[in-house]
């Protein structure tokens, strides 16, 4: 519940948190994002109305860290701050996630050929909805991506430490991931499935091939993110 005695400075906190939100959207996370999600959506979707989905799916994935985030804010205090540190491991956390994921594209076409001989209804199930669900995948790099806080996220944690209500703390954050989707990702991710639909309508016999590029890439793009953060 949220202080009565306080809502002018709650209500100054959520448009802060969606305006740095904005702000952050619409500059270094675009240009830190668009190599990594492109590159998936290239390589696993098909059409500019996939590519949109990815970006929503990528984005639901990042607002709900950021809420997970507030509310351990919220609830830890001034002792949430101690842990600023450990934030470092969540650059690691992310490339673990990229280096995982490009394997996987990599593997996924050889598993689905293989998926008819798959007599564990569970495991057909687990690997389909989510081991080499490209959907999961994206909502995973989603939340992975929250974990490493840029200056604006940041300071917004450290405001809604102030909050005195744990859902304050995540309902601040919330807003300002939900401030970072006004992003030109959106044209980027449209973009980038409307070329892979091309590719694949036009070319179908790389599909198989453009797919295992794609996921070599974000391998790589996974391992120099680990080493420049080493």
């Amino acid at each position: 519940m949220i202080p009565g005695n306080m809502p002018i400075q709650f209500t100054t906190a959520c448009f802060t948190a969606l305006l740095l939100g904005i702000t952050s959207g619409i500059s270094q996370c675009s240009v830190f994002c668009a190599p990594f999600i492109s590159t998936h959506i290239m390589g696993s979707k098909e059409g500019a109305v996939e590519g949109l989905r990815s970006f929503v799916v990528f984005s639901a994935g990042r607002i709900f860290m950021c809420a997970m985030l507030g509310l351990g804010a919220g609830y830890m205090g001034a002792a949430f701050t101690g842990m600023g540190g450990n934030f470092k491991y969540g650059s690691i956390i992310y490339s673990a996630m990229l280096i995982l994921i490009g394997l996987l594209m990599l593997m996924r076409p050889v598993c689905l050929c293989k998926k008819s001989e798959d007599k564990n209804r569970w495991s057909a199930f687990l690997s389909r909805r989510f081991i080499f669900n490209p959907t999961t995948h994206l909502f995973v790099m989603g939340t992975a991506l929250a974990v490493i806080p840029c200056p604006p996220m940041g300071a917004m944690l450290l405001y809604s430490l102030k909050m005195s209500s744990i859902i304050s703390g995540g309902i601040i954050m919330a807003l300002f991931g939900i401030g970072t989707t006004v992003s030109p990702l959106i044209i980027i991710c449209v973009l980038a499935g409307w070329f892979s639909g091309k590719l694949k309508t036009e070319a179908p016999q790389y599909r198989m091939m453009f797919q295992r590029i794609s996921g070599l890439i974000l391998i790589l793009l996974g391992a120099f993110s680990a080493i420049s953060y080493m």
